[in-house]
Formats: C-alpha cells, structure tokens, sequence
C-alpha cells in the first residue's frame, strides 16, 4: 500500500472491530500486543506516535503530546522534552510533565505489579538512588534520579549511555500520562482516563471493548491530526472464534480484524482468485519474524549440538505453506530481524535443499550431542523422555506449523506434544514464566515477534538480549545469557554511524543463529482484507500492520 484508502476526517457509523483473542491489558503501560500498539492512540497520547503515512514513511515518529522531537544535549546522555499545553484528561483534568514522569517509571521500574511491558528505560536511564518503584515506594516524592521536570511543561531525560533511538523509546504506549492520584496498578485498566480522541465505556473482559468520542479532548492540542474521530462509536468484539472472523469482514458484520496477522489460510485463494477482492486487499512485509525459540535450559538443548540438531532438521517450506504461503505468509527465513530493518544482512547457515530440511546433518549434529551428555540419549541414539512444544491457541496455522515440527522431531529422536496456550496469556504464564516452562519440559516455543520500533536494537533486545530474561512475562523463550550477544547490542548503541550500527546489528543477528537460540521460519507478509466500508486505511510500516488508531467507517 503506496497511499491512504479512501482518506476521510468524515465522522460517523459504528466501526466494528474482531479480534481472535483479548488485550493482555488496555492499560498503556502493561501492554506487549502489537495490535494494542496499533490501537491505543484511540484512548491515548504517548510523547510521540507513527506518522500516519503509508510504507517506509510511516516507520518515521512525530510529536504527539510532545511538542517536538527530543531535543540531545552533553553529548548525546540528555534528552529534553516540552509536553503541549492544554491536554486534558477525560476528567476535564490538565495532563502535566509529572504525569508521563510517572507513567514512565510505573511501566519501566512498576514490573513487580505491571508485567507485560518493555521496560527500555532502566537500561539507560540513570538511577543513582535505585529506585523501586511506585508501587514498592510509595512515596511520591521518590523516583528516578534520571527523569527530572523542571516544570509542568517539561521532562528530561539523563542517560548512562548514548541512545539515538530514544524518540522511538517515547513513541512506546508506557509513556502515554498516568495521574498518580488515580493509578490503582494491576487494575488501573478497569478505569483507564483517556488523553486520545475516544474513551473507554466498557470493557468485558474476553468479550467487548466498546469506544465513544472523548468529550474533553481538545483538537486544537492536535495540529497534526493524528487522533481524529472518524467514528461516533467504535465496538471492539473480543475473542471471536477463527473461522468466523474473515466471514464477517466479507459479510458485513465487521469492518476490520484487529488481530492484524491476516486472513486465514482457507480465504487467501478466496481474495486471490477474485479481482475485486484482490483489489481491496494487501500484502506487504509485517516487519514480524515467525520461529521456534529452543529453550537452552531444559536438558540436553543446552547443549548447542542438540540445538543444532532442530535447526537443521525443520522443513521451512511446508511451514511456509501453512504460514500462508509466499503472498499470504511470507518469506522463508534465515535470520531473526526480517529484510525491513535497516543493516540487515542475508544469513544461510542452515540452508538446505529446497529448504525441507536435513534429516542426515541433524542426526550428526544429535550424535555430537549424545557425545557430549550421554544420560540423556537412550542406546538407540534417541533422546529420553518427552518434551513439550508450545504455540499459541488462536491461529490455525500455527497449530499447523508446530505439528509439522512434531513430525520433524520425530524423524531424528526427540519426542514431544503439543501445548496450545491463551494468547493473552502466553507469555506472562506458559512460554514466558520460568517455573511453567520448566515443570513441563518445554523445549521449543513458537512465536511471532515484531519489531518494537524499527531498528535492530528495536527488533533484537526483546528476544534476545539477557537483559529482557525475566521470571514471567517476558519474550526472551530462549533463555539464555549470550554474552557476545549482549557485548554486541552494547556496542552497537555506542555507533553514531548508522552503517557501522547496522552492521553490528547483523553480527548479533548471526551469533544468535550461530548459537542456534531461535530457528527462523518465516518473514511474515499479512494478506489483509479491507472491506468497502473501511476508511482512512493505512499500513503502518512502524507497526507492521493497518494504523487501528486512523480508520473510520462509512
């Protein structure tokens, strides 16, 4: 998509959304959903947001509560903003530099209570007087020593180490503004006050978010119209069942998926068979990578031999196929961060013929393996006992492609069985909780990561980084401490040349395939279907999919 759909600042109509499974949260600052991401400058107005362009332009971030872009100073260890005058809550409230000082640091250093965020800040932000936290500290005149407001106005930022991509770190949703007064913590999404165009009326849990414009939102504080309401009223119908969703966007009982991943396979030959259906759809790179992620502490995948083993024993292209193809699917993969992130750099250390696998080079990697941990091998060469592979419940060709890697185990000795888990809840319980993953001997988790903002760092630090390994709630499935991973991504922040930086970004990106961490599988490519009553539809190249927060209905 090289423009914006059927452009309109028309208000009215009811915009219906789907959505195959729930919001880990509504609440800004405990949200990891990239269609949260995509949807939340409804309700919110972080310091800065994704232009509202189609492609490569809307990878770019603009001012939204923040007046202008940071401003660096000492050497690139200061970063100054002004916060606009005049915004409101949906109370009638006037949001202060205070509130997006508190904001930041519930989100970043709140985790004991608010577990499904990043948490970028406490990497670089100063901290001399270790803070714990709002929630653990309950004084307010207590906080980070390194985010200071000198007045209502605004914030500042002094930092540890250089960071050019700190205006991307704002454009998070944590950064929206909290009022301390009214934040109740792990329950704060239940009454939720709206700085965006819309507010929250009721939110069902597992069943409907419903949207009405938000009275007390001043557009004057929006030159750039970036939170118009093109909508009187926007319904958002929750966990709806797989094989209905694409029957009602052709139908009409909803206007767009939420989910933001695409039709189902079943449709694609639908949309692709039919000029009219092609024509109100897209198909472009989601700036998302589909893999296994080997879990190095479960025995004997510690053992970098063993994980080898998978790697080269995974037939890419049927799970290609069952992604959704080349149009409706992607790419078949070779490295982590897919072709969109600047530095990229091909990887094939796991070629193989018409990408279907190596059968004979896995069994040699698994001989060298049984070598190295003979108790964990039987005498055939098999590997004891049984694992678990886990996958998310709520797409169909994920079922599919985990499946498939059942019967590729099986094929060189490693049993296992299938443990489809709630999406909503998949990391902060299954996949991404320490004590889960290791009472139940998972050895692989599937996961489909996009990039927080388009950068390496931005794609990388999340899943790879030992920094982001957390006890529950995070995205780092392989856990592992990779020190040359680490020292990389370190390095890599110092650059000030944008080459060198993409450089170093590719060399993190190899190491973790060379330390078979993660097998890639897939760069995704999201056949999305647009009804004719959808406007303002824009592709968001920083979100990797339509801008939720833009469209409207007719």
């Amino acid at each position: 998509m090289t423009s914006i759909v059927r452009p309109t600042d028309k208000e009215g109509g009811t915009l219906t959304m789907v959505d195959r499974s729930d919001f880990d949260s509504v609440d800004t600052g405990n949200t990891y959903d990239a269609f949260a991401w995509a949807i939340m400058d409804d309700w919110s107005r972080p310091m800065m947001t994704y232009a509202q362009q189609p492609g490569a332009a809307g990878a770019k971030v603009v001012p939204d509560l923040a007046q202008a872009p940071g401003v660096v100073s000492n050497n690139g260890l200061t970063w100054t903003y002004k916060i606009k005058p005049g915004v409101k809550y949906q109370d009638g409230s006037v949001v202060t530099s205070q509130d997006v000082k508190y904001a930041i640091e519930r989100s970043n250093w709140g985790q004991n209570i608010l577990i499904n965020g990043p948490s970028y800040f406490p990497e670089f932000v100063q901290d001399n007087t270790h803070y714990k936290g709002p929630y653990a500290d309950k004084n307010p005149n207590d906080g980070v020593s390194g985010i200071t407001t000198p007045d209502n106005q605004t914030i500042v930022f002094n930092l540890t180490t250089p960071f050019s991509d700190f205006d991307y770190l704002m454009a998070l949703p944590g950064s929206a503004p909290v009022p301390r007064a009214k934040d109740t913590g792990a329950d704060y999404f239940k009454t939720y006050d709206s700085t965006g165009q819309y507010k929250i009326d009721n939110y069902q849990v597992g069943n409907e978010l419903d949207l009405s414009p938000n009275p007390a939102f001043d557009p004057s504080t929006d030159p750039d119209k970036l939170h118009v309401v093109r909508a009187s009223k926007i319904v958002i119908k929750l966990k709806q069942d797989v094989s209905t969703i694409d029957d009602n966007l052709f139908d009409g009982a909803a206007n767009v998926d939420l989910t933001g991943v695409g039709v189902q396979p079943a449709t694609q030959s639908k949309i692709l068979g039919n000029p009219k259906y092609k024509a109100d759809s897209d198909s472009a790179y989601a700036n998302s990578t589909e893999y296994f992620a080997i879990n190095t502490q479960q025995k004997p995948f510690d053992n970098v031999d063993c994980r080898k083993a998978i790697e080269w024993v995974v037939d890419k292209a049927t799970m290609q196929t069952e992604a959704g193809g080349e149009t409706g699917g992607g790419d078949i993969a070779s490295t982590i961060d897919p072709p969109t992130i600047p530095g990229w750099k091909a990887g094939d250390q796991y070629l193989t013929p018409g990408n279907k696998g190596d059968v004979a080079q896995s069994k040699k990697e698994l001989a060298l393996c049984q070598q190295a941990e003979p108790d964990q091998f039987n005498a055939d060469g098999t590997v004891k006992g049984s694992f678990e592979v886990m996958a998310r419940d709520n797409a169909v060709k994920e079922a599919n492609m985990v499946q498939t890697l059942q019967t590729n185990l099986k094929s060189i000795g490693i049993s296992v069985t299938i443990d489809l888990k709630p999406f909503d809840k998949y990391n902060s319980a299954f996949a991404g909780n320490k004590q889960y993953v290791a009472q139940h001997r998972v050895a692989i988790s599937f996961m489909k990561w996009g990039a927080d903002f388009p950068s390496g760092y931005g794609f990388m630090y999340g899943i790879l980084d030992s920094a982001s390994i957390r006890d529950a709630g995070g995205y780092n499935l392989s856990w592992d401490k990779d020190q040359a991973i680490d020292d990389g991504i370190t390095k890599a922040l110092a650059e000030t040349d944008p080459t060198t930086r993409g450089n170093d970004y590719a060399a993190v990106d190899h190491q973790a395939l060379s330390d078979a961490l993660v097998v890639p599988l897939v760069w995704d490519k999201n056949l999305v279907y647009r009804p004719e009553s959808l406007t303002n539809v824009i592709f968001s190249q920083g979100l990797g999919m339509y801008l939720m927060s833009a469209l409207g209905v007719q």
